[in-house]
């Protein structure tokens, strides 16, 4: 789940980590007491780059009441819930970026440092470090300082900036976040750090072990995002985002699925969708998944269907029973590519020769490699096949 600025800052407050203050939230056009200091006036959005949308504003005194007016009502015309933050403005010495996340292939985490914080940072990513941390120690400032000289913080910012992204890893630890990322990260001529923006994304897999997120403002707006189709798959406990490409994908693990979706993406055939089933799901399971994205993929912008799964040890037998149950009981609207491989251990009740057979049996065409699968479906999304 995507979390506002407000509410992510407010997590950060509570552990004692520093945010502009005071700050409030305004969701309606309630009256705003002029503000004693200069503020930003912010609009909260699931989505970024504010600044150039003209839903940040600087202002103080009687002007801010107009300041809020303006970044509520520009929300409204831009279809989006009017949720405003107002906030002390930082006295600003110096502006890095920091973030944490984790590093799937290492299996630790990761430090990204950037003196050059702010706006824009994408175009400057050649200006950021990397610490990896890993989880079976404790992390330290000490640790950090390194990779802070090397960006080149100045030794009199280090020790306090050290402090700063050690509390930040603890709050992104301890949330089950899967990215915090501060931009810009401020030393404000006082030499005290803080957090001017923050950006939050936590794990829904967690959910169950906090049990105050769907009481957050960033849940209601999340929900009013979803279409109608992600609404229905996460009603029935499915894994399904909606995209904006021409090929509907279904595919098992989520790397594997993120793997078929950049190689779509680099061939020109962006994806439709995001889709996941485990390998182990029930026929009815791999029905429920496979009826939405062939829902999907009665839309025109939609070309062509990709069912893609990689098995090591889950039963290959089990994998082409759900997809024959799927075609048998809700034929694919557009035309479909099935993908397969298995290990030795997967073979078991079924080889792979005879479930592609099986596949083929159908009319429909089976293939054992990624990039020959791409290939099919480029045949079908350019008219070509």
């Amino acid at each position: 789940m995507l979390v506002i600025e407000a509410e992510a800052k407010a997590m950060l407050a509570r552990r004692g980590i520093a945010t502009p203050q005071p700050s409030r939230i305004y969701t309606g056009h309630e009256p705003v007491d002029p503000p004693a200091t200069a503020v930003a006036v912010k609009a909260q959005t699931l989505s970024g780059k504010r600044a150039q949308a003209g839903l940040i504003e600087l202002t103080s005194g009687d002007k801010a009441a107009a300041a809020v007016a303006r970044v509520h009502d520009a929300m409204v015309r831009l279809g989006q819930t009017p949720v405003v933050l107002v906030e002390a403005q930082a006295d600003i010495d110096a502006e890095y970026y920091l973030a944490w996340r984790i590093d799937d292939l290492q299996h630790k985490y990761v430090m990204m440092f950037s003196i050059a914080g702010g706006s824009d940072i994408e175009e400057r990513g050649d200006t950021i470090q990397q610490y990896f941390h890993s989880p079976l120690q404790n992390l330290q400032p000490y640790h950090l300082a390194p990779t802070l000289a090397a960006c080149g913080v100045p030794s009199g910012n280090i020790g306090a900036v050290a402090r700063f992204a050690v509390s930040l890893f603890e709050a992104y630890r301890d949330e089950d976040a899967v990215l915090l990322e501060i931009n810009p990260l401020v030393v404000t001529k006082k030499g005290r750090v803080m957090a001017v923006d923050a950006k939050l994304i936590l794990d829904d897999n967690a959910e169950k072990r906090h049990l105050d997120w769907t009481k957050l403002i960033s849940a209601s707006l999340q929900a009013q995002e979803e279409s109608a189709l992600e609404k229905t798959a996460a009603e029935a406990g499915l894994t399904f985002v909606e995209l904006d490409g021409p090929v509907a994908v279904y595919s098992a693990g989520a790397g594997m699925g993120m793997c078929l979706l950049d190689m779509l993406a680099d061939a020109g055939m962006p994806a439709a969708n995001f889709s996941d089933a485990s390998g182990g799901s029930s026929k009815e399971t791999f029905a429920r998944v496979g009826q939405v994205v062939f829902e999907l993929a009665k839309q025109p912008k939609v070309k062509a269907i990709v069912i893609f799964f990689v098995l090591s040890a889950t039963s290959l037998k089990s994998v082409v029973d759900g997809i024959l149950h799927l075609i048998d009981t809700a034929p694919p609207p557009k035309p479909l590519v099935v993908g397969l491989i298995a290990a030795g251990a997967a073979e078991r009740e079924l080889t792979l020769k005879d479930a592609q057979a099986l596949i083929r049996g159908r009319g429909f065409k089976c293939v054992a490699d990624l990039a020959d699968a791409v290939d099919a479906v480029r045949g079908f999304v350019t008219g070509k096949e």
